[in-house]
C-alpha cells in the first residue's frame, strides 16, 4: 500500500473516487538514485491526467490520489508491488524499483451520466 506524508493540506472535503478523472502534477524519483528526478509534469507545464480506478495508471498511482483531497500536495512512497514491479518500465525505470513521488491534486472531474 503506498503511503503519503502531507506537506500542504487541501480543502479536506473533495477525495478522489473510482470513476472521477484527476488531474496532478508530480515529480518521480527512485529509491537509491541520490535523488535524480526520472520523470515531471512541472517542467512539461502541463499536469497528468487520468481516470481513478480504470486501469489507465499502476494501482500506486490510484492509491495515492485517493488519500489527498484538492489542492493537497504529499511526499509519498509507492512499493514496487503497487508500481511496475517486476516488469519495470524500461529504459525509465528498473524491475523491483519503489517509487518517491511529490504529488499535488489539482481537481477532480465528476464521470458524465450516459
Amino acid at each position: 500500500m503506498s503511503t503519503c506524508v502531507i506537506e500542504r493540506a487541501g480543502d479536506g472535503r473533495h477525495y478522489p473516487r473510482k470513476g472521477e478523472v484527476v488531474s496532478i502534477h508530480y515529480i518521480l524519483k527512485l529509491k537509491n538514485q541520490d535523488g535524480k528526478i526520472i520523470d515531471q509534469t512541472y517542467t512539461r507545464g502541463k499536469p497528468f491526467t487520468f481516470k481513478v480506478g480504470s486501469g489507465q495508471v499502476v494501482r500506486g498511482w490510484d492509491e495515492v490520489v485517493k488519500q489527498l483531497s484538492v489542492n493537497e500536495k504529499a511526499r509519498c512512497k509507492i512499493p514496487a508491488d503497487s508500481a511496475y514491479s517486476s516488469k519495470g518500465f524500461p529504459g525509465l525505470i528498473p524491475p523491483n524499483s519503489e517509487l518517491y513521488v511529490e504529488v499535488e491534486l489539482l481537481s477532480i472531474v465528476q464521470p458524465e451520466l450516459e
